[in-house]
């Protein structure tokens, strides 16, 4: 007689296997936070953004990397969509290039199209854009990722405008009090909106990161270069605009490092503020200097009538450094530096285009201690970043695809940008120390390029 078995049946080999394999499987999902954000932490932003898609646990370690304050690790390139009568590219969308990745990226935020065709921008700084709109001429600072902005007060009279007007192409005119349009350029004391930008706001920064601190402050370099003009900025909303006094214009760049603004002023100057107070800088110090009257030409052994100046402070690991770069005003294809009166010849029936074009950099750190600048050769395993954007350096020996010892640009020279339809914004490349070569990181197909791209740390918070 046969005896039937009760109860389960005894466990495939194959089952147990699985299930073996399955236990001793890690289970990613519930990897502890405290493990987890160190990781997060080393990986370039998209591949962070990419991470945040793997499990709920995930996406919510990765939203602590803004108590990182060096999580956004090396800047981007933003590449604005460009005007009707740009040569560039007729792609409507705003573009972001990773050097880390040698990749570009489009946007998509739904702002773009009062935020390009509508204002353009006069600073980046801390992930945000300090950018004009050109139709109600006010400024406001929004990040471009989280679509977060915040307006800031209005500019009138702070910039001397007494009216506006509109010309039969469509095209905003401003009129400015005759002190504040003092330039021979504008006699009749009426500019476009986008003039602005050359002639009334050079420079716009933050003094910290706003996901940080909820009271930041915003700084200019305004009216031509001669005003410092600071405006504070938290909960409440933004204060009224006053100027920061004590310093002899022009004025070159502005930067805010620990906690600090330093203002490069005339000759080399150096002006110090301290941030530390929630509703106005506390001037601390000023290092008068006479810089660039034989220092700078003796370092760079250039003649001064070929190139013009571009000046940039810089807050990095070794101090407070300066950046000296040398733009030829009119270079040929072949790299030589020729006078405005060389691109007339007998052989040709039209003046030879020869667009402005970087060929050098200086570098520099302030002593404090001897109250000068000192040369420098290299910056070592650190690259920086320059142009119309708050100045950045990153250690360039964590971060792939960023050279060490280099200087990255992009084109600020806005005295010449709109002067001919050739060419202008499209100055930018990698410069290294080492050799004194420059090259291309990202190539545009056109040398006309308006709005120029720039600098921008991406702030996903």
């Amino acid at each position: 007689m046969a005896i039937e078995r009760r109860g389960p049946s005894p466990p495939s080999i194959a089952n147990t296997e699985a299930k073996r394999r399955s236990s001793s499987m890690p289970r990613w999902d519930q990897l502890v936070g405290d493990v987890l954000l160190p990781i997060l932490n080393r990986l370039s932003f998209v591949d962070v953004q990419r991470a945040k898609t793997v499990c709920l646990h995930w996406n919510s370690v990765a939203k602590q990397l803004k108590l990182y304050t060096k999580f956004h690790r090396i800047p981007w390139l933003l590449i604005p969509p460009q005007d009707e009568e740009s040569n560039a590219s007729s792609d409507t969308n705003t573009k972001l290039f990773s050097i880390e990745e040698g990749q570009l990226y489009s946007s998509k935020y739904s702002g773009s199209k009062e935020i390009c065709y509508q204002s353009f921008c006069v600073g980046s700084s801390h992930g945000y854009m300090i950018s004009i709109n050109c139709e109600r001429n006010t400024l406001f600072v929004f990040n471009p990722l989280t679509e977060k902005r915040t307006e800031l007060p209005a500019m009138d009279t702070f910039l001397g405008r007494i009216s506006e007007d509109m010309d039969n192409g469509g095209d905003y005119l401003i009129e400015f009090a005759p002190e504040a349009a003092s330039d021979s350029r504008f006699y009749r004391g009426w500019t476009c909106s986008r003039q602005l930008r050359e002639h009334f706001i050079q420079k716009a920064i933050l003094s910290c990161d706003p996901c940080h601190n909820k009271s930041y402050g915003v700084v200019l370099i305004c009216c031509q270069t001669s005003k410092i003009a600071f405006c504070q900025c938290g909960d409440s909303g933004a204060m009224s605009w006053m100027y920061l006094e004590g310093m002899d214009a022009p004025f070159y760049d502005i930067m805010c490092h620990e906690n600090k603004l330093y203002v490069l002023a005339k000759c080399g100057s150096l002006a110090v503020w301290d941030l530390g107070s929630d509703s106005f800088p506390v001037s601390t110090k000023t290092i008068t200097s006479l810089f660039w009257s034989a220092s700078l030409r003796q370092t760079l052994n250039v003649s001064s009538d070929l190139y013009t100046s571009r000046f940039y402070l810089v807050g990095s690991s070794g101090g407070v450094l300066l950046v000296v770069r040398r733009i030829g005003e009119f270079v040929d294809e072949e790299g030589r530096v020729l006078r405005e009166g060389d691109l007339l010849t007998d052989k040709a029936a039209k003046p030879l285009v020869c667009a402005y074009r970087t060929l050098l950099f200086g570098l520099f750190r302030m002593d404090f201690d001897k109250e000068t600048w000192v040369s420098m050769k290299s910056l070592d395993d650190q690259a920086v970043f320059v142009g119309g954007n708050h100045s950045a350096s990153v250690l360039a020996c964590d971060l792939p695809g960023c050279e060490r010892n280099s200087v990255y640009f992009t084109d600020d020279y806005w005295e010449r940008m709109n002067e001919d339809y050739l060419y202008g914004g499209h100055d930018m490349g990698v410069y290294n120390l080492k050799d004194k070569s420059v090259k291309h990181f990202y190539q545009l197909d056109a040398l006309k390029i308006q709005p120029p791209p720039c600098w921008f740390l991406p702030n996903p918070w």
